[in-house]
């Protein structure tokens, strides 16, 4: 869809509610806001559910922007039209992501979650490692897996991306295509999850993709849940396959609280909060005065959704 030329004021609508951090993004970029989807020409929506949307967008919109990095929940949804441009957050919130990434590796490698779970003095309890010179894959060149090599050069990794098309990412040691996905796995001392969740990604890790990590291998997933297989991974460690894991994601999603895996010994979880709500916020409203004055000027928005791609 074609944006509209710069124009004097174009008007946007922040909802659901109107938060001064974004009505403030908004004016910066000279754009206009106004308080009623009717006379909107975009919308930018810090909500969750696309169905609380769904019956409230008017045609007159011609630009929605969405807070979701990933767009899974909604590509299905009646707001992706063939008349309207949406945008996600993709790549925005990569660095706070990654940061909290690292942390899972290193609070995996050397053992935290044993050690915290101790009620009597064991230092022999769990053999900790060191993740320099590791060998370390990270599956996804987005904003996190890009973050992420930055993070991970003081520490002297050997480092292998793998995406869909095998391009090049700077600073990586390897790059491969997602093809080539078993051999990123094999070689890897720790394995990262930093892709979008799309259909090829669904249950990526699996029964037979688990099996290929080396027994000693820390696996960190700060994507999505749905890109593991949470059965499998179960069984794999109860087998003694993998020397920890580090869980901000699951599936299902909230992890009910019986769930064995919040007891595992290997096992450390955050409920989803790699990416905290001011550190999203702040995050975000750059990304609205940046988008809308892109939409002001009628140049070319960033993160918009290929419906194709699935992101």
């Amino acid at each position: 869809m074609k944006l509209p030329s710069s124009v004097s004021g174009r008007k946007v609508y922040v909802g659901p509610e109107r938060l001064d951090l974004f009505l403030e993004a908004v004016e910066k970029s000279g754009c206009i806001n106004v308080t009623s989807l009717a006379e909107a020409d975009a919308v930018v929506w810090f909500g969750r559910d696309p169905k609380d949307l769904e019956t409230l967008l008017l045609k007159n919109v011609r630009w929605l922007q969405i807070p979701d990095a990933g767009a899974e929940k909604w590509l299905h949804s009646t707001v992706l039209s063939e008349d309207r441009t949406v945008t996600c957050a993709g790549g925005v919130y990569g660095s706070q992501v990654a940061e909290h990434a690292l942390a899972l590796i290193l609070a995996s490698s050397r053992r935290l979650a044993t050690f915290a779970r101790a009620n009597s003095w064991a230092p022999q309890a769990a053999a900790a490692v060191s993740i320099i010179g590791a060998e370390v894959t990270i599956i996804g060149a987005g904003g996190i897996g890009i973050s992420l090599i930055d993070l991970l050069r003081p520490f002297g990794c050997k480092i292998t991306i793998v995406t869909r098309s095998g391009r090049i990412v700077p600073g990586a040691d390897i790059s491969l295509a997602s093809r080539d996905l078993d051999q990123g796995l094999e070689s890897a001392d720790v394995v990262v999850l930093a892709a979008p969740a799309t259909v090829d990604t669904y249950g990526l890790l699996n029964e037979r993709t688990l099996s290929l990590m080396k027994p000693s291998a820390i696996l960190v997933n700060v994507a999505r849940g749905s890109l593991i297989d949470t059965d499998s991974l179960v069984e794999a460690l109860n087998r003694g396959h993998l020397s920890a894991v580090g869980l901000d994601v699951t599936d299902p999603e909230p992890l009910p609280d019986s769930h064995l895996l919040f007891s595992h010994p290997k096992v450390i979880i955050t409920p989803h909060v790699a990416n905290p709500p001011a550190l999203k916020m702040a995050s975000f409203a750059r990304l609205v005065e940046e988008n809308c004055r892109r939409f002001q000027n009628g140049k070319p928005l960033l993160g918009v959704i290929d419906t194709t791609l699935g992101y």
